[in-house]
């Protein structure tokens, strides 16, 4: 309802600063009007010869600059009436009013023009068969008016347009659609429409939408906004179907509260669920911003349990570089997502944040105060496997450039308080100090460094006999090399090709953390990035020890003229000099002398196709650890075709398809097909048509997809409504596809 309405105001706030230029154009002119005072025509015009143009600079009373006037023929009084025949232009700047016949009375400033009457300026056209301009009482008038918005590109008729003054714009029997002249495939139209330009609103009586003749809304009265200005009322209605949710319906209220505050309030009916209410505030001011999110279906018809959603987003910049945030969504079950909502996404999350962070942000140096905890939504973690709670975490950090002989300093340190039910508890405190002498020359670049890594702990509830202040320190010595070379190549030297290898050599002594706790500590899965980190644990519970040379190169064919990209090459690898004896609990020491290679590929092939592949090999199991590979195909904005492989060793092996394709001028097929090749099902499949016209179109598509951890499948059908330079109706069928397909874009 809402995109209507905005729709609706564009085209009658274009046709009334129309109607405003006209008026402000004529005082110059004997067609003047929507002037303060009535205006005489100047004498210079009076004795302008038949057929001649005139170039006034602009009447006395009127604010308005030179105009242009061309006439076939002018008859004038001396009391300064005067009438126009054989034509009529009136241009100023780039807009042109055109009629058959003119008349002006000075008497009561009224100036009509009349047979074949035409407005142009860049962005407009309105023709009609009379318009007539009161400027003693500013008022303008349009009869049997019809206006056409090329840009839109859009059209309209209106039997009477009035414009009062600057403030106020009546119309009656309007008509509006985007459809080109002769096709009126979906048409709104109103009785009555009133703008109040002063207050930035329009009313509307008896408005209907019809769609192919058939009337498919209907409202007697409807008020809408004007301006960019926010304004409450009924958005748009979201119809679609699924197994588990049924019929899913959502009318959405939008309440303009402020300014700066408003809320939407969408009831929301399921009918295999029953009747929710959704709800979101959002606020803006000068120091905070932020929003509240909240949902609550009072009774579940299929669960029987009363469900709810609440998320808070916030910040507040608080002065003095101190800033507040919030981020924390919780929900009434584990299982609200997957019965609730339709995404893939939304269904996967395994864990759900919530934290309260306030940061000190200064030039060199910074500090963090957090509290954070999850609620964990998969009911198969086990107690002690779920994720602590860190109250609080304090840590702080600070990096100082340019010292004695180039040296650079920074130190980083925390100390945060991890709870939970079961399990060690306790207090982790931790200090990095480091320095590094960064050298630059030419396209050289070195930078040795050393940290200290020092890590300590105060437990409770550990086992009888074991420490509960163990502590750890560890220095690690790095070494970063690295360069870029570039030459040109090609016959005509068209392309630029790069040569950018990097090494890292990092040396951490072996300490025994076979006591140590695991708060929240993990090794990360190898890629590139994790290729050139030191330690490779992600968290503080771990020092890695390792003596290792990490080698890359990446190449790049850049396009010298335009800049882009042709080819990028990635390969990679880390040297190991001893064993890694520092583990995680329930895992063996690692004994090989090097890592997996890890290559990657992105290549434009001709102008239509590109691959993006990514590789990781075990050379010593000779197995292939990870794999991905992506081809696409898109020779314009309409076509595009996309396949995809992805692997990871024991745990993921998928194939994945998506298009859309046009079948004829007006209808393309979309589709998608993901399959799991390791449990041999699909994922997720959808199928659909798409109809376009000038004017309108239709989406329709069908979707199964897995809707649970449980394996259950789910299927929902997705309708959508478009009536270009109006709105859409129906499930948000796009936003589906924007996801399911890479590269589709229908804006």
């Amino acid at each position: 309802m809402r995109s209507i309405i905005l729709t609706i105001f564009c085209c009658l706030s274009v046709i009334w600063a129309v109607a405003l230029a006209q008026a402000q154009d004529k005082p110059a002119s004997p067609s003047s009007a929507c002037t303060v005072v009535p205006v005489a025509l100047p004498e210079e015009l009076l004795s302008q010869p038949v057929g001649s143009t005139f170039i006034s600079p602009g009447l006395a009373g009127a604010d308005i600059g030179p105009v242009q006037i061309t006439t076939g023929k002018i008859e004038a009084q001396l009391n300064g009436d005067a009438s126009f025949a054989n034509s009529i232009t009136i241009r100023s700047g780039q807009k042109i009013l055109s009629a058959n016949q003119g008349n002006y009375s000075n008497e009561t400033g009224i100036f009509e023009v009349g047979g074949s009457v035409e407005y142009l300026d860049p962005k407009t056209r309105i023709l009609g068969d009379r318009a007539m301009f009161n400027a003693t009482a500013e008022q303008v008038e349009f009869e049997a008016a019809e206006f056409e918005f090329p840009e839109t590109p859009a059209r309209g008729t209106a039997g009477n347009i009035s414009v009062s003054g600057t403030q106020m714009l009546r119309l009656k029997q309007v008509t509006y659609t985007s459809c080109a002249p002769g096709n009126t495939d979906w048409l709104l139209s109103a009785k009555k429409i009133k703008i109040d330009r002063s207050n930035g609103t329009a009313t509307a009586r008896n408005a209907m939408l019809k769609f192919k003749g058939v009337p498919i809304l209907y409202t007697p009265y409807i008020s809408y906004p004007i301006s960019d200005k926010r304004k409450s009322g009924l958005l748009l209605p979201s119809i679609g179907r699924s197994d588990q949710r049924g019929v899913d319906l959502s009318i959405p209220y939008y309440w303009n509260i402020a300014p700066n505050y408003d809320a939407t309030i969408t009831p929301r009916y399921m009918s295999q669920r029953g009747a929710q209410l959704q709800t979101e505030f959002r606020y803006l001011t000068k120091s905070h911003r932020g929003q509240l999110s909240g949902e609550i279906l009072p009774n579940d018809n299929t669960s029987g349990t009363r469900r709810s959603f609440v998320s808070v987003q916030h910040e507040s910049q608080l002065g003095y570089g101190w800033r507040g945030l919030v981020d924390a969504t919780s929900v009434s079950d584990s299982s609200y997502f997957e019965d609730l909502y339709g995404s893939l996404s939304a269904t996967s999350q395994t864990h759900l944040t919530r934290k309260i962070d306030f940061d000190l942000l200064k030039t060199n140096w910074g500090a963090q105060l957090r509290l954070q905890n999850y609620q964990t939504l998969y009911d198969l973690i086990i107690d002690d496997d779920h994720p602590y709670t860190q109250a609080p975490r304090l840590s702080a950090w600070g990096e100082w450039a340019n010292g004695p002989l180039g040296i650079e300093y920074g130190i980083s340190g925390e100390v945060t308080y991890f709870d939970r039910d079961t399990g060690i508890t306790g207090l982790r405190s931790r200090l990095r100090p480091k320095l590094s002498w960064p050298i630059e020359r030419r396209k050289f670049n070195l930078e040795p460094a050393v940290a200290v890594e020092h890590v300590r702990y105060k437990l409770n509830d550990v086992p009888a006999g074991t420490d509960d202040s163990p502590a750890v320190t560890t220095p690690v010595y790095s070494i970063d090399m690295g360069t870029m070379l570039e030459r040109r190549t090609g016959k005509t030297g068209r392309w630029l090709q790069t040569l950018e290898p990097r090494v890292l050599f990092v040396h951490i002594p072996f300490n025994e953390q076979g006591d140590l706790p695991v708060f929240d500590t993990i090794e990360p899965d190898l890629n590139l990035v994790q290729l050139f980190r030191k330690n490779r644990f992600a968290g503080s519970d771990r020092i890695g020890d390792t003596r290792q040379l990490s080698m890359g190169i990446t190449t790049r064919l850049i396009d010298a003229a335009s800049g882009s990209q042709r080819l990028t090459a990635t390969i990679g690898q880390t040297l190991y000099f001893s064993d890694r004896r520092v583990t995680l609990p329930g895992e063996a020491a690692s004994l090989n002398s090097s890592s997996d290679y890890l290559a990657e590929l992105q290549m434009k092939l001709y102008d239509n196709w590109s691959i993006d592949l990514g590789y990781q090999w075990d050379s010593d199991q000779n197995v292939t650890q990870r794999a991905e590979a992506r081809l696409q195909y898109r020779p314009d904005k309409s076509k595009v075709l996309n396949l995809s492989y992805r692997l990871r060793r024991d745990t993921l092996e998928e194939v994945d398809g998506s298009f859309l394709w046009p079948l004829s001028k007006t209808w393309n097929l979309v589709g998608r097909y993901q399959y799991s090749l390791l449990d041999k099902e699909p994922l997720e499949r959808f199928a659909g048509l798409e109809y376009e016209t000038c004017c309108w179109g239709v989406r329709f598509v069908v979707r199964k997809y897995l809707a649970n951890r449980t394996g259950e499948t789910d299927t929902a059908i997705a309708f959508q409504l478009i009536f270009k330079g109006l709105a859409n109706v129906g499930d948000s069928a796009d936003r589906l596809l924007e996801r399911g397909i890479l590269g589709y874009d229908r804006d």
